[in-house]
């Protein structure tokens, strides 16, 4: 697995990851290993099936992914995200066709190498842990075989990436070629001239403004635009009721019942499964009351082989190692001393027993010197239930078809409200997608309704859109505005365009000076300077000029036009470039190279595939 990590985190592997696996591990396994019917396949991409609950955990997987890489829940765009899971997914069932179709296949010796490998699978010594191995497909719920299965097709898939991605072909000479342009430098001058300078020296008429509309009637459309209602609920701003000593102490005991410290228990395990298994650990209870000996039973009747051939040692414990049960073994193991017995705990794999048979560490902190810490994360526990339960009343009321004037009113808030608030091009403070998404809404619109509770970076709001404008055409006297504002802008920009390049002509006939205008000088800089504008850059190299000589160049800009004077080219040798260096840059650029090549070969797979997507599904589950 470890391979495989390597492989997924370097350039070429984020690339396969981002075109076709992204969805495959934010997956569940019950998804992955799931058939699907007619009614729940979202889409059937060749021999393939995309699942309702594939795209459903694909979606849920990927949300996650943006919300803990720091993603505000607001910002996400959610058509967008849709389609993103969705082309993933069918990315995905392209090549698994064609690893079918190529007869790909991995043995179970090559999977098996690789985890003997895994670093989570070993142990302190660095060897191959069958009890860690064990623990962990405990843990996933899953069996060896359906291991083997994950790893066999993410192997197979990145098999055929690479077998296509590696046919690429990018000559060294070209690779030099490009480099030595990314290494040349010169010294450039800039002087901009933005459009605004020349707004008021341009006038436009009547017949201008007539003649532009009737040539562009068809794009001339107003704005779908609403009239926004809100209230918000501000975290931060509800009063919250002092903690009691009652609810100290809960916070402590809890505690308490949590506590791991710096303290150690070593466990032995007795594991009983079936319909049976509650008589059976009945029985055991018995036999230890009588003084038999608990490693004896366990490799009599434990039913993990692994710990019953240790007598049910499975070494100290971790309750991360029993998944969803963790808290409840802890529990069952909490105020042991070495050599008692746990009463018998129910979990996912049986009915188990433990038995404490070393102990070392610290010993619980007092109430009095956790006084702070525990009333703070009271107050804390608090104020969530409180904000939870008022999100659950406005929700209620919201449901019901209660308006936001009557919610403000109930709740003590404030409604705020927006004038033509737009669904495109929005500048207001409600500004995110998924507050957008809400208030143009089809039932919305339609019933004036309250949105439910919206999570945004201030907490969250309720929104009630009235009003609704739909996008319709303009007529001339609506467009009259809008025309005039473009036409001074194009002919503002004219200007300075022509401007600029009068000052070019200057500077190239007599030099920077006698354009008596204040160039910014920006020093020595390369093809990727930030300091220019894409419009710049495209100039910034493109004439050359003997040693001791400038040359001007007038382009124009999405801010209006651009003079840049600039020195002679220095031109540096591929010989100067380290070689860790060099070889890195061949390395990035070959796997641009391949990664191109690999989305040209998805792009024919896609066109040689039959794929059908059932929208009534999709639409259900989030729609596209």
């Amino acid at each position: 697995m470890e391979s495989i990590r390597n492989f997924l985190q370097s350039w070429p592997g984020r690339i396969f990851l981002m075109l076709c696996l992204s969805p495959l591990v934010i997956l569940g396994l019950e998804s992955y290993f799931s058939g699907a019917s007619s009614v729940n396949e979202v889409a059937k991409v060749g021999d393939q099936t995309i699942s309702r609950a594939e795209y459903q955990d694909g979606l849920n997987g990927r949300r996650n992914e943006l919300l803990q890489g720091g993603v505000e829940a607001s910002a996400i765009n959610t058509q967008a995200l849709n389609s993103e899971v969705l082309k993933g997914l069918i990315n995905r069932a392209l090549l698994r066709n064609q690893t079918d179709h190529l007869g790909m296949h991995v043995s179970d010796a090559a999977i098996n190498n690789l985890l003997l490998q895994d670093p989570q699978y070993l142990d302190e010594n660095g060897q191959f842990s069958n009890d860690r191995f064990a623990f962990a497909l405990q843990q996933q719920g899953i069996t060896k075989d359906q291991l083997f299965a994950q790893y066999r097709q993410q192997l197979n898939l990145m098999q055929l990436y690479a077998s296509v991605a590696q046919t690429a072909v990018y000559p060294e000479s070209q690779i030099h070629d490009l480099l030595a342009l990314q290494l040349e430098t010169r010294d450039v001058w800039v002087y901009r001239l933005p459009w605004e300078q020349f707004k008021d020296k341009v006038s436009v008429s009547d017949k201008e403004i007539s003649d532009y509309y009737n040539e562009n009637k068809s794009k001339l459309n107003s704005r779908a635009m609403v009239d926004l209602a809100y209230v918000s609920l501000d975290p931060s701003k509800l009063p919250v009721e002092k903690v009691t000593q009652a609810e100290l102490q809960a916070q402590y005991d809890d505690y308490k019942a949590r506590f791991v410290g710096n303290s150690k228990q070593k466990v032995s395990q007795i594991l009983v499964t079936g319909s049976k298994a509650e008589a059976t650990m009945q029985q055991i209870e018995q036999r230890l009351k009588k003084g038999e000996s608990f490693a004896a039973i366990a490799k009599e009747l434990s039913e993990d082989p692994v710990s019953a051939a240790k007598g049910g040692d499975i070494g100290t414990f971790n309750a991360d190692a029993f998944g969803a049960d963790g808290q409840k073994v802890a529990q069952a193991l909490s105020g042991l001393e070495k050599g008692e017995v746990s009463a018998p705990v129910k979990t996912s794999f049986g009915y188990q027993l433990f038995k404490v048979t070393d102990k070392s560490g610290d010993s619980v902190p007092s109430l009095d010197s956790m006084r702070d810490e525990l009333t703070a994360q009271a107050q804390r526990q608090k104020r969530e239930q409180l904000i939870a339960d008022k999100i659950t009343s406005i929700n209620d009321m919201a449901t019901d078809g209660v308006g936001i004037e009557d919610i403000a009113q109930q709740e003590g808030l404030t409604v705020h409200k927006i004038k033509n608030y737009t669904k495109l091009n929005n500048n207001t403070e409600l500004n995110q997608p998924v507050v957008i998404e809400a208030a143009f809404d089809d039932f919305a619109l339609q019933e004036e309704s309250v949105s439910p509770g919206i999570k945004v970076n201030t907490g969250t709001v309720w929104v009630q859109p009235t009003n609704y404008r739909p996008i319709k055409p303009l007529t001339l006297a609506q467009a009259s505005a809008q025309i005039k504002d473009t036409l001074v802008k194009q002919k503002a920009a004219q200007q300075a365009m022509a401007q600029a390049k009068r000052l070019s002509e200057t500077v190239n006939n007599s030099g920077m000076s006698a354009a008596k205008v204040p160039f910014k000088a920006l020093g020595t800089i390369n093809r990727q300077n930030p300091q220019l504008s894409m419009d710049e850059k495209a100039i910034a190299f493109s004439k050359t000029t003997p040693a001791g000589k400038q040359v001007a160049v007038a382009e124009k800009t999405s801010s209006g036009a651009t003079v840049l004077v600039m020195g002679p080219i220095s031109k540096a040798s591929i010989k100067d470039v380290p070689a860790a260096e060099l070889s890195q840059a061949m390395f990035d650029m070959r796997s641009i190279r391949g990664q191109e090549h690999f989305s040209d070969y998805l792009e024919y797979l896609r066109g040689a595939t039959k794929i059908e997507k059932n929208e009534a599904v999709i639409k259900e589950i989030g729609g596209i």
